[in-house]
């Protein structure tokens, strides 16, 4: 009888590590420029380490420009001990402006996919890890190239052989058409009222994480007041549900 006690518990604690929890963030850290106007990796690196997240989809990093000489996604990932991911999207004062992402667990693939926008070319960040796929964009200011963007992320992640989850500054809000097009085939996860632009005054919603392709639930979903950017970052945890007995 005591054999088929501990055995069963053995089973359960097995089901039970085998549930895959994650806190995920998405932050625009607008080179670390402050709605203050102060200046701070630190600051922005401090909100980040504050936040426990797993893995951060972060945009408007600059890359050794003329305004902020440093690698920023490996200035913050060394002050928060994370991984750094970047892509360039454009070419800026003499180095490069882009998308980024930082993660505990290391990256097995990184892939970077062009989005449109006629006067600031655009991109989608795709980060594999062993148990999922996490997407970064800054979608475009106009409603055709994001919608045309809309488009391309539909293709891409139809193609992922695992949950997949998307964040970033859409610069949409909840009712648009471009929301609501990736709501077709995405699950809204961040809370879509509370609102996270400007920081000091939010007044609207921009910021989005998004999930696809999997059985998960949103436990948590916060918005981080913080000057540290003109964005606050947003956060969730997610539950992406138990691995079945066999």
């Amino acid at each position: 009888m005591k054999k088929v006690v501990i055995i069963t518990l053995l089973c359960l604690g097995t089901m039970v590590a085998s549930a895959q929890k994650v806190r995920l963030m998405s932050y625009n850290v607008r080179n670390c420029l402050g709605i203050d106007k102060v200046k701070s990796i630190e600051r922005c690196a401090e909100v980040i380490r504050a936040s426990k997240a797993d893995v951060i989809a972060v945009q408007e990093l600059d890359s050794m420009t003329r305004r902020n000489k440093c690698y920023m996604i490996g200035e913050l990932a060394e002050r928060t001990g994370y991984h750094p991911y970047f892509h360039r999207t454009i070419p800026y004062r003499g180095g490069s402006y882009g998308i980024g992402m930082l993660s505990k667990e290391p990256a097995l693939s990184v892939e970077f996919y062009r989005l449109p926008c006629r006067k600031e070319p655009r991109g989608l960040l795709v980060v594999e890890f062993e148990k999922f796929y996490y997407l970064c964009t800054h979608l475009s200011l106009s409603k055709p190239h994001r919608l045309e963007s809309v488009e391309i992320i539909r293709d891409v992640v139809s193609k992922l052989d695992k949950p997949a989850f998307l964040a970033g500054d859409f610069n949409a809000k909840p009712h648009s058409e471009t929301i609501t097009e990736l709501r077709t085939f995405m699950t809204l996860l961040s809370n879509d009222k509370q609102f996270t632009f400007p920081s000091d005054e939010p007044r609207s919603c921009i910021d989005y994480i998004m999930g696809y392709n999997c059985p998960f639930k949103a436990k948590r979903r916060r918005v981080i007041y913080t000057p540290a950017s003109d964005h606050c970052p947003i956060c969730v945890d997610i539950n992406m549900g138990k691995t079945k007995k066999k």
